[in-house]
């Protein structure tokens, strides 16, 4: 055998920070490898549409253009009201305070401040009733458009014979607001309810069967 010629290594203290770091690189690629093995196998899902599904994304479009046109309506009681002759009558001194207080629809007033305080019994519940059946609306929107178009994926057909009934219902309930006060409502909030509620319980129902019931519910979670 060939004599062994020794060999020493001479490493400054420096040297034990890259020993360290190979340490850390190791538990790092374990950590790694640990996590990879822990993680939940995400079980994959296509969504797809047919075409009605064309047809509920229309409808929330519309009940997004009906409730603009709703507080449209609105606008047109504020300008026939607080003209400015209501101004000049009621407010004489609004020249005075020049942009603070302008003849522009009786903005900001909502129905129960100062100026519509001014406005004689009918007037003021002709505007507050028109106020509320726009503000309904506003308050009711997200209610309807999201369950819409969450039950649509699952029920198109369905949906789209509820979302038809929704805006006839929103229709004669604002129509009824406005003409007769809240007692006027009455046959809408009915439409109204009876639509929201089957939306509802099928978008919950389309959340839960897609999310693969309490077993995915459980993966998701631990």
């Amino acid at each position: 055998m060939a004599p062994v010629t020794e060999m020493k290594i001479v490493v400054g203290e420096g040297y034990a920070w890259i020993l360290l770091e190979a340490v850390i690189i190791t538990i790092h690629m374990w950590i790694t490898g640990m996590m990879m093995g822990s993680m939940v196998p995400v079980t994959e899902m296509k969504i797809v549409v047919g075409e009605g599904y064309a047809w509920i994304l229309l409808e929330a479009v519309i009940i997004t253009i009906h409730m603009w046109i709703t507080g449209m309506m609105m606008g047109s009681v504020r300008k026939r009201f607080f003209n400015k002759d209501f101004y000049q009558n009621k407010f004489p001194e609004y020249k005075r305070l020049g942009k603070v207080m302008r003849p522009d629809g009786g903005y900001p007033d909502d129905g129960q401040g100062r100026l519509a305080d001014k406005l004689d019994d009918e007037q003021w519940f002709i505007f507050n009733n028109y106020r509320r059946a726009h503000m309904n609306y506003l308050e009711g929107g997200f209610a309807v458009l999201i369950p819409l178009l969450i039950a649509g994926l699952s029920y198109t057909r369905l949906t789209f014979f509820i979302g038809i009934a929704y805006i006839i219902g929103r229709e004669i309930y604002s129509q009824g607001y406005r003409g007769a006060g809240s007692k006027g409502r009455l046959v809408g909030v009915l439409i109204l309810d009876l639509a929201l509620l089957a939306l509802w319980s099928m978008a919950l129902y389309t959340c839960f069967h897609w999310g693969n019931g309490l077993n995915g519910l459980k993966r998701l979670i631990f």
